[in-house]
């Protein structure tokens, strides 16, 4: 009931209404969308097209899920364009761009973000709204458009991909937890 407020407030014009949905939710989308693509100044680029779609689209949205699941799954939607549009090959200006991993806080971090990065994308986008984004099975599934029961398998697989990926290079601890901790 408090989102048909907020949607009704922003369509009417209230400027913070419009800001405060901004605010609330830029970083979460702007986070997935960074992992998703690896490079800072593309998140910002896909996370700014996808409120300019939401604003668009707004006057459709009909409150059946949570606005940020909505959002997420435009966002999706923009990466998925992006990825399309994308060439084999980039120029040589863009190695500029590349993280330096040994700017993250801690070995950990960047262990475990290498190894994400070997997943499937099918896999890694599953994984990234379920633990990192917090979103719902449910919501994951609204978003990526799939049967609920294809995200409990793409969980499942993922984390056991993950364990054994972390076992092969890294030679972690012996027991690697079911539920990996949410290192990002």
């Amino acid at each position: 009931m408090v989102e048909k407020v907020r949607i009704k407030k922003i369509l009417r014009g209230d400027r913070s209404a419009g800001e405060a949905l901004v605010s609330e939710n830029y970083q979460r989308l702007y986070r997935f969308l960074r992992h998703l693509t690896g490079n800072f100044a593309t998140a910002e680029d896909l996370t700014q097209a996808a409120f300019v779609k939401a604003w668009e689209a707004m006057p459709n949205f009909r409150c059946e899920c949570r606005i940020s699941t909505w959002l997420h799954k435009i966002a999706y939607f923009e990466y998925t364009h992006w990825l399309r549009d994308q060439r084999e090959v980039s120029p040589l200006h863009s190695a500029n761009e590349i993280v330096d991993l040994r700017a993250d806080d801690g070995f950990k971090i960047v262990l475990f973000t290498q190894t994400l990065n070997q997943l499937s994308p099918e896999l890694r986008e599953t994984f990234l709204l379920f633990y990192i984004q917090d979103l719902s099975i449910l919501e994951a599934a609204a978003v990526l458009d799939i049967p609920i029961g294809t995200i409990k398998s793409r969980l499942h697989t993922a984390r056991q991909r993950l364990r054994e990926l972390l076992t092969e290079t890294y030679n972690p601890a012996p027991n690697i937890p079911e539920t990996l901790p949410v290192l990002l």
